[in-house]
């Protein structure tokens, strides 16, 4: 089964960071990445896998850069494990229109095949990026039956310089709001107080 990584990629300058994960401990790694998909992967990635890591691309000043650092970054945890990985790309211009949008998600769901296993990472790249990787991944999960193993958000505290804080990285794993919107999607009704109540009951599961 091929896993496909949905890796985005800042237009910014970016440094290293220790990300702590709070909620999975399973997921946190002990090394420092530029990437927080990265660590996922240092903790997920098993020898022998096959792994297509897409790279979503924003055009910017440092995109080039970072594009080069996330493979180094990742094949330097990966030499430790020995999966087989290989590297796509996909490239949008730093623009929100809908045809862009439109583009983006298309790209996206090209990189995808049947009965995958998905990891994503939701930490860089325009406000619009979110939910096209959401409808990315619902697409997935309806007509490729793809698994949605982990979805990972990383966060970093930044002074009044826009340069990042030391020890502030965390890395939240945001899955259970891809399968919330799932569960609010194909629930049903006979009215909107009834539908209040099922949603607490399940959230209280």
């Amino acid at each position: 089964m091929k896993k496909i990584v949905l890796a985005t990629i800042p237009m910014q300058s970016i440094k290293a960071q220790h990300y702590v994960c709070e909620e999975n401990r399973a997921i946190e790694y002990d090394g420092n990445v530029r990437f927080p998909i990265n660590a996922l992967l240092a903790k997920t990635l098993q020898k022998g896998d096959d792994v297509k890591v897409v790279r979503i691309i924003t055009e910017g000043e440092f995109t080039a850069e970072n594009v080069a650092f996330q493979k180094e970054e990742l094949d330097g945890i990966n030499a430790k494990i020995g999966a087989n990985i290989e590297y796509v790309e996909v490239s949008a211009p730093f623009k929100e229109t809908s045809d862009v949008v439109e583009s983006r998600f298309k790209q996206i769901v090209d990189t995808f095949e049947d009965d995958c296993t998905i990891f994503a990472d939701m930490t860089y790249g325009p406000k619009t990026l979110t939910p096209v990787l959401f409808f990315a991944l619902n697409f997935a999960e309806k007509f490729f039956e793809a698994d949605i193993s982990h979805i990972v958000y990383g966060k970093v505290t930044f002074n009044k310089n826009k340069e990042a804080k030391e020890s502030t990285a965390e890395l939240f794993d945001v899955t259970p709001l891809f399968y919330l919107n799932t569960l609010t999607s194909v629930m049903s009704a006979p009215n909107s107080k009834t539908a209040i109540k099922r949603l607490g009951q399940f959230l209280a599961l």
